[in-house]
């Protein structure tokens, strides 16, 4: 098998999410840093030149005790100045003693783990908008890069806005708000934030101790274990440590969800933990000691003077091989301190931190001190990465070490350190690695995730809560039998030998045009069918882009120019990239455009580029085949859909394969009501006359079809249209997915006579999936062709819309089969609750549906998991349709059931499946008070304090 093809085959199942999950790109020797070839991937970078417990709370994991006497000199023929003693093949090393205590600190109530905070942030809706759509893309980094190489650290790019904090019911105004996060961890829905209480007030601060508050928002670990867990185990080793527990964060009265609150590494940590606080405070993010990463370290304190020569001094040392050089470097970091460290990031597989990717640390020097190493950025550990750094070309590393960052790499390249590193590993084993403790610490941090996480969250984190106890019970394990009966030596980069390519290939795509300007390219478009010399090969971790052609995607079709390129890739373990390019002119980029190499203007090749390369080290053009798009548009956010067949290198063009993609035709012809998508009116009964796919006639008897005005995200189908309407055909299937089709089109539009063509005038839509669970779709197809035609219309409540739709999309629409529970609760909702309701609590179910639903065919519970809490509703209640049903919940009637201030509600069919559910938290549903859907059936909760039980939720309330 060539090459180039089994990379391309690895790059099919490889292409991984730590890319995005780490916060940085990784780095390389020399001046460059880059994710992309120069030549073929710079479209990945735009046209840049360069590229809650119960009280019984679990034990805690005990401090460590004080370190051995030490029993002598180094064996070494030059000594080399440690408080650490010497290795012996009995010796045992204890680790330093703990950091000071911090019990008498008022910080620490705020740090309680059995403490989850409940924070509500008030900010001006406009400056919210623009706090958590602030973000740094591939683009911007690469674009520092280009103008400023390694010799500075990462442009802070957030900026503080002013807001209302309350905090446990404590408010405080004017308090600082932004968002962080480097790239891995950005988000524009749950964003990371920094809160600052003395920001624009002198000496405020939460509860007169905290200045400065950290949230992450966790999105790179599942079960939100991690983080806690981790510092603890940092600080039961003796080391300085980041206090962590949780909060429920509030913006706007919206829910964002459960965080990890993390103690700021700033002054008041440094005053807990050394003797002074005057010192040189220094975070690395893609940062090390040598001369080509020295300069991305950021000085935190004393930032006026400009004042390196301590980080000089450390990265003259690592560049002397001898001894005198390790000499030197036990005089600038306290080398004991460091071998914990460095071993505790190896014990809790902090792949992503300055051992394994010089990422995610901090390190501090008192005045005529030396460093000490602080533990950041812990969110991705209890698991390890086969390739920690794929630009360094390492993969598959020993679990017992990593050494990839100058210091460490440094020690285990020297006998007596590597001894010093393996017997402090052994110790904190024995000491710090207590499986039961750290199991039991697992345990009560999984409960309160269990208890405050939204609920969609709740499914993910319990299931990845499972890796985290499976790598405590086998790290011991692991690392043990890796250092018997010797230490494993580090291994050596890894180099492959270029080889020339021929072959053939077949792909099917989409994606949006500009993709490859956006912040994640590894994440956008999708390889929808992939054939290598004929043969099937799995593309679902493949990545695709499209967008201008770069100045050196121009040179693959010289003599022209405005030209566009399309780059399908992916990336192996060991950080190798690998994928094809196609580079056409701009205005070729049209629905139905098909191209042929060597009669059109079109060129492109394979290529690999190795960990660490600035530029493919092969690249085979393509010599045949054709490029056939199916739909395509320059604006961005326009779909990019098509197909190549051909051979690159040498070889025959595969025959028959461009035709295989054909659009798929839909008919439907369809009767609606107006207002039926929030379920204001049911003056008439919505019906499905046809719906037939490729002219074969589909069930529609579980299907239902809702009209009114567009949701924000169905605006976004037609951006920049004005106010807009939507048309929406749906069925739910048996195992709780949602399918369907939907169109959009201008309000002014929807009279009866109407009549839009896609491509010539407003209107767009397309068929979607929302998997079971979700509440958003996983796959948009668009609708290439159609004419949308409406017999009767109007924008009235109950005014009835009739009409038909012929069109065609490229992909798939898989619809119910009819009967069952998708037919009958499409529209049934928990649309109200009382948690404190006078006389009695109460919740209220909609009926949104044109049908009335019988309730004896459901089940209740206020508990979302136990299943043996879930009782039936009597017999004989039914929900009419339109109707505002109460329920209240008097003890007789209702066994089991007492709504609380921190309570949830759930309605499940017979069979146990979901149809509703809602969770509340202290506070949300107080005396006086409701939990409501605003607007009715689709709106998000959110406290209301005029409760209308039985009726309309009203939108101002």
């Amino acid at each position: 098998m060539s090459e180039t093809k089994r990379r391309l085959r690895l790059a099919a199942f490889s292409l991984t999410r730590r890319l995005l999950q780490s916060r940085r790109l990784l780095p390389v020797a020399g001046a460059a840093l880059v994710i992309a070839a120069l030549t073929v991937l710079a479209p990945a970078c735009g046209q840049s030149a360069t590229p809650a417990p119960t009280s019984t709370a679990a034990p805690t994991i005990a401090p460590m005790s004080a370190p051995a006497t030490d029993p002598g000199p180094s064996p070494s023929a030059t000594p080399i100045p440690s408080p650490a003693p010497a290795p012996t093949a009995t010796a045992s090393i204890a680790p330093p003693t703990p950091t000071p205590a911090v019990g008498g600190d008022p910080a620490n109530a705020y740090f309680d783990l059995d403490r989850v905070l409940d924070i509500e942030i008030e900010i001006a809706l406009g400056d919210w908008e623009t706090l958590r759509h602030q973000t740094r893309t591939f683009e911007d980094v690469m674009a520092e890069i280009e103008e400023y190489g390694l010799s500075r650290p990462f442009a802070n790019i957030y900026t503080w806005f002013s807001g209302a904090v309350t905090v446990d019911g404590e408010t405080y105004r004017n308090v600082g708000v932004r968002k962080k996060g480097f790239l891995g961890s950005q988000s524009d829905i749950k964003p990371s934030l920094k809160l600052r209480f003395d920001k624009y007030v002198d000496d405020q601060a939460l509860g007169g101790a905290i200045e400065r508050m950290t949230l992450n928002n966790s999105i790179q670990d599942a079960s939100m274990v991690n983080t806690c867990l981790a510092y603890q185990v940092f600080a039961a080793a003796g080391l300085p440590s980041p206090r962590c527990n949780f909060a429920t964060v509030t913006v706007n009265g919206t829910r964002l969800g459960l965080y990890v609150h993390v103690e700021e590494i700033k002054r008041p940590f440094l005053a807990l933990h050394f003797d002074s606080a005057e010192g040189n405070l220094y975070e690395g993010t893609v940062s090390d000691f040598t001369a080509d990463f020295r300069g991305t370290f950021e000085k935190k304190t004393n930032e006026g003077t400009d004042d390196w020569s301590d980080i000089d001094a450390v990265v003259a040392a690592l560049r002397d091989p001898s001894d005198a050089g390790l000499k030197a470097l036990a005089e600038g970091v306290d080398l004991d301190r460091f071998l914990s460290f460095w071993a505790t990031e190896v014990l809790v597989g902090h792949w992503d931190g300055y051992s394994g990717d010089r990422n995610n640390f901090h390190f501090y020097r008192e005045p005529d001190g030396r460093f000490v190493f602080i533990p950041w950025g812990v969110d991705d550990t209890f698991h390890l990465k086969d390739d920690p750094n794929p630009f360094d070309n390492i993969s598959d590393p020993p679990p017992s070490v990593l050494a990839l960052s100058a210091i460490p790499n440094r020690l285990y390249g020297n006998a007596e350190w590597r001894s010093r590193y393996i017997v402090r590993l052994k110790a904190l084993l024995d000491t710090v690695w207590k499986e039961d403790e750290l199991l039991a610490s697992v345990d009560r941090m999984a409960a309160i995730v269990r208890q405050h996480a939204l609920p969609g969250e709740r499914a993910s984190a319990a299931e990845d809560t499972g890796r985290v106890q499976k790598f405590i019970l086998r790290r011991r394990g692991e690392i043990l039998a890796d250092i018997t009966p010797e230490p494993p030596d580090w291994p050596e980069p890894q180099v492959d030998e270029p080889a020339a390519e021929s072959g053939t290939l077949e792909l099917g795509f989409e994606t949006t045009w500009a993709s490859n300007k956006r912040a994640s390219p590894f994440e956008e478009g999708a390889v929808t069918r992939l054939l290598l010399d004929g043969s099937e090969e799995s593309p679902e971790e493949m990545a695709v882009i499209a967008g201008h052609a770069s100045p050196q995607e121009q040179a693959i079709l010289p003599g022209s120019d405005k030209l566009a390129s399309i780059a399908i890739f992916g990336v192996e373990p060991d950080g190798t990239v690998s994928g094809l390019t196609l580079v056409l002119p701009l205005s070729r980029v049209v629905d139905g455009a098909r191209l042929v190499i060597g009669e059109d203007a079109v060129a492109g090749g394979v290529w690999t580029i190795p960990p660490g390369a600035a530029g493919p080290e092969s690249f085979s053009p393509l010599t045949a085949g054709a490029l056939v798009l199916s739909e395509a548009g320059v604006v961005p956010g326009t779909s990019i859909v098509g197909s190549f067949s051909g051979s690159f290198g040498s070889g025959d063009s595969p025959s028959g394969s461009v035709e295989d993609w054909e659009p798929v035709e839909l008919e439907v012809r369809f009767k609606a009501v107006w207002g039926s998508n929030q379920g204001l009116s049911t003056s008439a009964e919505a019906e499905i006359a046809l719906l037939a796919l490729n002219g074969v006639e589909q069930p529609s008897d579980s299907l239902v079809t809702v009209a009114g005005h567009a949701s924000p995200e169905e605006q976004a189908i037609l951006p920049g249209a004005g106010e807009l309407a939507s048309i929406a055909i749906f069925g739910v299937h048996p195992d709780g997915a949602v399918s369907g089709l939907t169109l959009v089109l201008p309000l002014s539009r929807l009279v009866a006579g109407s009549r839009l063509a896609i491509g010539e005038d407003t209107v767009a839509g397309g068929v979607w999936t929302i998997p079971p669970g979700a509440f958003a779709p996983d796959s948009f197809s668009p609708f290439t062709t159609g004419t949308l035609a409406l017999s009767e219309a109007g924008t009235e409540p109950g005014s009835t819309i009739v009409g038909s739709f012929s069109g065609s999309f490229v992909g798939t629409l898989t619809l119910p089969k009819g009967g069952g529970a998708a037919a009958v609760y499409p529209g049934l909702v928990i649309n109200e609750v009382a948690a404190k309701g006078d006389p009695l609590d109460w919740f209220e179910l909609y009926n949104a549906s044109a049908e009335t639903i019988a309730l004896a065919d459901f089940v209740v519970a206020d508990d979302l998991e136990d299943t043996a809490k879930r009782v039936s509703f009597p017999s004989e209640l039914v929900a009419l349709p339109g109707e505002y049903l109460l329920i209240e919940l008097d003890k007789d009637g209702w066994p089991g059931f007492a709504l609380g201030g921190d309570e949830e509600l759930g309605i499940w069919t017979a069979d146990g499946t979901l149809v509703d559910e809602v969770d509340w938290g202290d506070g949300q549903a107080g005396e006086g008070e409701s939990f409501a859907r605003v607007p009715d059936a689709i709106g998000e909760f959110r406290t209301v304090d005029s409760p209308t039980p039985g009726a309309m939720n009203a939108a101002g309330n």
